[in-house]
């Protein structure tokens, strides 16, 4: 398992729940407590040892702590800046996630996201299938599609259905969104 992946769930755990569930995992996982190393490669079941470690820690379902990563991840500004890049409208980030397991394995090799594919089932309603044996990504994109809605500040329901998450956008102009501009990002003066 990449280094990338497991070097974000400790941050994830050490930022939202503290040292004390790091501490919990890394004695039953047998990681170093000091911490981990974005570009090691871990054993391929490293995260699912990991997640079963703090959910004991914390008394949580599997599941619900996948989602929480996930929806941790728009939180993090250099994360959602990049996420933003997809385009001015949530649609546009749904539709770019075909295009995530490419952009990812150009940034850093050796990082294996699943393919995406994102179905249009009608107007501002997709589909969007996991191709991936690991059953750990579809709640961690439940939880950063919910993270990347409340961003852009759109009211949008993302629900698993058998082997897909369906997403259906209730209300594109729900909230105020986050501040983004891509002139901003390059120090376009505008």
């Amino acid at each position: 398992m990449h280094g990338f992946i497991i070097r974000g769930i400790e941050l994830f755990l050490r930022a939202r729940h503290g040292d004390w569930v790091w501490a919990s995992v890394c004695a039953a996982t047998g990681l170093d407590r000091r911490g981990t190393q974005i570009m090691k490669h871990y054993q391929q079941d490293m995260v699912q040892h990991m997640i079963l470690a703090a959910g004991a820690a914390l008394q949580m379902e599997r599941d619900e702590l996948l989602e929480d990563i996930g929806g941790w991840i728009p939180r993090l500004d250099g994360m959602r800046h990049i996420m933003r890049f997809s385009g001015s409208r949530f649609e546009d980030f749904v539709l770019s996630l075909d295009d995530l397991q490419d952009r990812a394995s150009v940034v850093l090799p050796g990082l294996n996201l699943p393919r995406i594919t994102t179905y249009l089932i009608g107007a501002q309603h997709y589909r969007l299938a996991v191709q991936s044996e690991a059953r750990e990504w579809y709640p961690v994109l439940a939880g950063l599609l919910r993270g990347m809605a409340d961003d852009y500040g759109v009211l949008a329901m993302v629900e698993r259905e058998g082997g897909a998450l369906d997403v259906q956008i209730a209300d594109d102009r729900f909230a105020e969104g986050s501040d983004f501009s891509f002139a901003q990002q390059f120090g376009v003066a505008t």
